[in-house]
């Protein structure tokens, strides 16, 4: 999706439909571009309207994010996001 070389340590399997909606067909993207895909669409909207990445890449909202962290590292993660996350979690 977002065209950088993804580490191991950074791989997700997206299921271009939902599993909840039959899907069976994955791609690997990194964690972080995978995360931004659901922090956008439901599941219903993935099955439906972006059940591949092209369609996935045409939104606005996904542009915006892919010309933001094509110019990271390939092993860039979200710290601002796994430090709440830990916080949360009482770490």
């Amino acid at each position: 999706m977002c065209e950088r070389v993804i580490p191991e340590d950074q791989r997700d399997e997206h299921h271009l439909v939902p599993k909840s909606k039959g899907g069976k067909k994955t791609v690997l993207l990194h964690r972080i571009c995978h995360d931004q895909i659901h922090s956008i669409f439901t599941d219903a909207q993935l099955a439906k309207k972006f059940s591949t990445i092209e369609t996935i890449v045409e939104d606005p909202a996904v542009r915006t994010f892919v010309t933001w962290v094509r110019n990271k590292p390939p092993g860039f993660s979200d710290s601002a996001k796994e430090s709440r996350q830990s916080f949360r979690r009482g770490r």
